[in-house]
Order: structure tokens, then sequence, then C-alpha cells
């Protein structure tokens, strides 16, 4: 269940807007005081607004022609809700935001969170509820903001090919196609195909700090299992599966390396990171926010760990704690 996980503690919740509204946010402490909040589209991830944050708040006022799925963004943090015509309060501390759409929200977000915390049914059958939970969602508000954030988590939970995608489109209200999330979705699933276990990895370099290329090549397919992490530093999920890495790396010494990927995280945020969690295996980290390490191989989730064999070949994808360790056991046997 770790991307029912990840989805229910990525997102604080959504709106729908019409004209002016106001979005009001309260931070738990002082530490956020004198920050830059960015409010910020999540469907093309555009900066809409900017506030300073005093005396553990901010404000973003403007309008809209229609609600929309926002995302706050704030000392390396993101919190996820609806922008609607009207006020929205959103509460850092409590992890709620309140207005008509975010509380329906709320609602279906805690109905969710009973499907994960449910230990009479498998993984694979939580899995399906929480897909089909989407699916309603989505069917139930295709004319509101949450319809389109429902209908793009829908597609990225399932792993739908490119023709899949395309049928179910054609259900759809004609403007979903038009979402860069979809878009997004439609190439990832085309990278999936062509970075599925078996076969080669996609080469692909990135700039660093210090003027040099970094580049996949210079760790995998050097006679070694590489085990290759896309993580950020702002993804709870990503920081709980370091500990399990650096286990796993205590087990076997040198038999393998571990190789991380910074994605869709700030530079500075990333370094910060790899202090706080005492990681000593190299991280690739450009001089900007990555996107295309996780575009080459259709990454729509992290953590995402990718194990490559000696000669570069993709063993296995999307493997974590207990399945990844059992997996290592298998190769390093």
């Amino acid at each position: 269940m770790k991307k029912i996980g990840f989805f229910i503690t990525a997102m604080l919740l959504l709106a729908s807007c019409s004209k002016g509204y106001k979005v009001t946010v309260t931070f738990p402490d002082e530490s956020a005081n004198g920050e830059t909040a960015f409010l910020t589209n999540y469907d093309t991830g555009d900066t809409l607004l900017s506030a300073t944050v005093e005396n553990q708040m901010c404000t973003f006022e403007g309008t809209a022609d229609e609600g929309f799925f926002a995302r706050l963004l704030v000392g390396g943090n993101r919190y996820g809700f609806i922008v609607e015509q009207g006020e929205v309060k959103l509460d850092i501390a409590q992890g709620t935001a309140i207005s008509p759409l975010n509380d329906k929200m709320a609602a279906w977000s805690k109905d969710m969170e009973q499907i994960a915390n449910d230990s009479t049914i498998t993984e694979a059958e939580s899995d399906a509820r929480y897909a089909e939970g989407l699916k309603k969602l989505y069917e139930q508000n295709k004319d509101n903001a949450i319809g389109p954030w429902a209908f793009c988590n829908y597609l990225m939970y399932k792993d739908f090919t490119e023709s899949q995608i395309d049928d179910i489109l054609k259900q759809a209200p004609a403007e979903y196609a038009q979402l860069v999330r979809v878009k997004k979705i439609k190439r990832a699933s085309h990278q999936l195909t062509v970075t599925a276990v078996g076969q080669k990895f996609t080469d692909f370099q990135v700039p660093a700090q210090d003027g040099s290329i970094q580049k996949l090549s210079d760790y995998v397919a050097k006679g070694k299992i590489t085990v290759v992490d896309f993580w950020a530093s702002w993804c709870p999920p990503c920081r709980a599966e370091i500990p399990k890495l650096q286990a796993l790396t205590a087990k076997y010494g040198d038999k393998f390396d571990v190789i991380g990927v910074a994605v869709w995280d700030n530079p500075d945020d990333t370094r910060k990171a790899i202090e706080e969690l005492n990681i000593t295996w190299p991280v690739i980290i450009g001089t900007q926010q990555l996107n295309e390490p996780s575009d080459l191989y259709g990454i729509k989730s992290i953590p995402h760990i990718i194990v490559f064999g000696p000669d570069g070949t993709i063993q296995a994808r999307d493997l974590t704690g207990d399945a990844l360790a059992n997996k290592l056991a298998e190769f390093l046997k």
C-alpha cells in the first residue's frame, strides 16, 4: 500500500472556483516565518502567487474562471488542496483544508485511509479498492475541480498502456485530454515499455553544481548489481526508505552499489536531506529541479527503485522495503 500512503500524505485537499478566492494558510509554529510560500497549479506546475510567511500565517488572493487543485510550496515542503470561490483555510498543523470541495475530499480521504489500514484484506485487494475509489471519485465529480485530480491519479495508480488511456479518455470530458498531467502519463506509459524489466538501461546526463556532467552510465553496467533510488527530500516514503537501503548496504557490503537520483526537488533541499539522513552513496543532483530522469523511466510516483544487472540490464523496478530486500537476496546469493 505504499502508493496509497503516498497519495494520501502527498495531498491536503481540493477546489471549485468561479471568480474571487482567498486562501489563508496557518503554520504550527514560528519556524516558517520569513519563508516565501508559493501557490502553484497542480496540473501545470506554474507558480500563480507568492507570499511571505509572517506571524505563522500567509494569504493568497486571486481570481480564476473555475476551481483547480493547487499545491503550496514552502520551506522544501508541499501541501495539496483545492482552491475554490470564496475563502479556503489551510491549516498546516492539522493537515486540513476547509471549504466545500476540500471537505468532500477530506471525507473521501478518510474512507481511503480505512482501506489502507484494513488488516483483514490483502495488499492486492487494498490496491484494487483504492483504484476503484479514485475512479468513482472522478466519475462523481466531472463537473468540479475534484474530477481532474481524481482522473489523473487514477491513471497514475494503474499501469495503463497508451491505448488503454486513449480508450478511457473517450469516456472523459474532452478537456481532460489537454491536461498536462494526462499527457505526461501517456508519455510515461510509453517509457515504461521501453524501460521494462529485461531492457538495457537508458542513459541520461545531468549538469552538476561544479560544472561537471553526471551520467547514469558512470555508475551502472560496471560489472556489479546497481540499485538506483529515484527520490526527493520532501517525500516522506522516500526518506523512510533510506534507512532500509542503509541496512542492505551494511548487510551486503560491496556486493552491490547504491546510487541516488534526486528528482522533482530543489537541489539545496536535496543536499540538506543528504546530511540529515546520513546518505553516503553518490546522489545525482541537478542545478535545478530534475524531471528528465524520471520521465525517461516512466516514473509516476516516488520512491521508485530500479535494480540494474552487472551489464546494465533492468532486473527489477518499483520495489521497496522487504520486496527489494528479497529480490536482492536472490541476486546476491
